[in-house]
């Protein structure tokens, strides 16, 4: 059960967008007589919650984290590419700077739900909520839990932040002035104490509710803020304090089952498909909430038709054409190739990680219960041979009209639900690009009404980064890092370790939580960004280049760790007077 959205399309601009100074005589003239105000959210519980409601579908939107922001985050790192508009920032070639769209449009959006967030912090209050403190507590933790959350990921993608420290009230309050990192670093993490006090815990959102967060979600975006920080300032930064302390206290408690119940998933799979979010899943902890909607797929929020479904273009296998594809960078596949469980098969996540030849001789595969080899299916149930028919040099994507495919070995699977329906024209029949045709064609050309949640946070990860910190120097819990590292290796059916260094903890998040968003931030904050970057460059003459010869001219230091200010930013903050470094 998902999170019931279809309010928010209609309710989305009604928090306004405009995040730029303006006169008030066309902050007037803006008014739509038909459109409620923010003042009416705030006279009835239910205003309310339509406030609150809007938060989750700023976050959702395409424009956020459904497209723009998600690609931002999962094709920065070292395992994939990406030929799509939404991929372009990963590439680090000349799309990546200060007027791309889809930089700034996240950019915006996160900016906007702040502002949503401290409405409702300031303004909740007031309503008569006939005594149901807890239900009140529960709006006020969500919005102080995605207060936090947009200027994290503003902090950490963009670096110059001016926070939403309160309720806009005027076009002068649309502008202010960056701070500091460190007072940053304080305000989120002030606001997740605040989201961890006052929001339920587990089971207390059900039905149509499922999916909102929890003070697990709080707990754990605190321990990671904690992580990142001590991270990246200590690398970008002037501070040289560690909180490994207080980041593996927040992780404890999340493990040791004091802020809900929480277990890995019994299949690994369970993590990137639509029938196991949410509740269905006892290991999610933080899920951005998709819809799947073949009619609603529209961009722009506040439209009838705008969707709010994970955009698969991007991420989809070669064949689907320019603009839509992504491949895995020969590294991981490598990787995975190496790493063979008890049985001598080669590690189950890899099959729900990454699309491949799976009758490739280094390939291990499992069987089931009646001796059958258990085959990779792609879109369609097709196998890698029936989507890539082989060749004398088949290698790779040797079959697909693009050639810069050619030289990779594997496709990106994981996020794709390939059991989903796919855009249909009103007869019926698969809606194509104007590309390609024939069913195997028409299998991977078909853009897909994608809505698998995203599992922003999940117990695996809570477990190696808990691991991490203790091995950094932070008191020891319940657990040791061995048994927590093993905990995670020990579904894959992987040997168990009995040592764990700062080294397998780092391998271990390769092979468990590639292509979720966190790879590029694991290299930041371990300040490994621009050795990795040169060392891939040179191993792989093939590594980032996926796109055309404007794309990848390799990693830049002092650069390519943040992402350009805005230009409309720029051109409207008169106290934002320098870009990021490099732009």
């Amino acid at each position: 059960m998902k999170i019931n959205y279809r309010i928010f399309a209609t309710l989305l601009l009604a928090g306004g967008l405009t995040l730029q100074s303006c006169d008030s005589v066309f902050d007037d003239l803006a008014i739509n007589p038909n459109q409620p105000s923010m003042k009416t959210y705030f006279s009835t519980p239910e205003g309310v919650n339509d406030a609150v409601m809007t938060m989750y579908g700023y976050i959702s939107t395409q424009r956020c984290l459904g497209a723009s922001g998600s690609k931002t985050q999962l094709i920065r790192g070292d395992e994939g590419n990406s030929n799509s508009d939404y991929g372009k920032p990963g590439m680090f070639g000349e799309d990546l700077n200060s007027s791309f769209y889809t930089i700034e449009q996240p950019y915006t959006l996160m900016y906007t739900t702040a502002s949503q967030a401290s409405y409702i912090i300031e303004e909740a209050s007031k309503v008569d909520f006939s005594g149901n403190t807890q239900l009140l507590n529960a709006y006020m933790g969500e919005a102080y839990f995605w207060r936090a959350f947009a200027h994290y990921y503003l902090l950490v993608n963009f670096r110059q932040v001016s926070p939403v420290r309160q309720m806009p009230r005027g076009s002068e309050d649309y502008v202010r002035k960056p701070e500091d990192p460190e007072a940053v670093w304080d305000f989120i993490q002030d606001d997740l104490k605040h989201a961890k006090e006052l929001l339920p815990v587990k089971g207390y959102w059900t039905g149509n509710n499922q999916g909102r967060v929890t003070k697990a979600a709080a707990a754990a975006l605190q321990g990671i803020c904690y992580m990142y920080r001590t991270g990246i300032e200590s690398h970008y930064g002037t501070s040289t304090k560690t909180y490994y302390n207080e980041a593996a206290t927040e992780f404890g408690e999340i493990l040791d089952g004091k802020l809900g119940t929480y277990e890995l998933a019994p299949d690994y799979s369970w993590n990137f498909d639509v029938a196991h979010e949410n509740d269905a899943n006892p290991e999610s902890i933080l899920e951005i909430q998709f819809l799947g909607d073949v009619n609603n797929t529209g961009f722009n929020p506040g439209l009838a038709t705008s969707g709010l479904a994970f955009d698969s273009r991007g991420l989809m296998l070669p064949g689907a054409g320019v603009g839509y594809e992504g491949v895995a960078n020969n590294w991981l596949y490598n990787e995975f190739v190496k790493s063979i469980d008890k049985d001598g098969c080669t590690d189950i996540r890899m099959f729900s990680t990454l699309m491949f030849d799976d009758l490739k001789p280094e390939i291990k595969l499992h069987t089931d219960a009646e001796g059958n080899k258990q085959r990779l299916e792609g879109p369609g149930g097709f196998h890698w041979e029936q989507l890539y028919p082989a060749t004398a040099s088949a290698e790779g994507f040797q079959t697909v009209a693009n050639t810069l495919a050619h030289s990779f070995k594997a496709g990106i699977k994981k996020g794709l639900d390939y059991s989903l329906p796919m855009l249909t024209n009103a007869d019926g029949t698969p809606k194509l690009n104007g590309v390609g045709g024939g069913t195997k064609e028409m299998v991977y050309n078909q853009p897909r009404a994608n809505g698998v949640n995203w599992r922003y946070i999940r117990l695996a990860d809570i477990y190696l980064l808990y691991a991490e910190a203790v091995l950094n120097g932070a008191t020891q819990g319940t657990l040791t890092p061995a048994q927590a590292v093993n905990k995670v290796r020990e579904r894959a059916n992987m040997a168990d370790l009995s040592q764990v260094t700062l080294e397998d903890v780092k391998h271990e998040r390769v092979l468990e939580l590639s292509f979720e968003g966190h790879r590029f931030y694991d290299l930041l904050r371990w300040g490994e960004l621009s050795s990795r970057f040169q060392q891939l460059a040179a191993e792989d003459p093939s590594f980032k280049k996926f796109v055309s010869a404007s794309d990848f001219k390799g990693f830049v230091s002092n650069k390519h760790e943040w992402l350009p200010i805005p230009i409309n930013e720029m051109n409207s903050n008169p106290y934002i007077t320098t870009n990021n470094p490099g732009y």
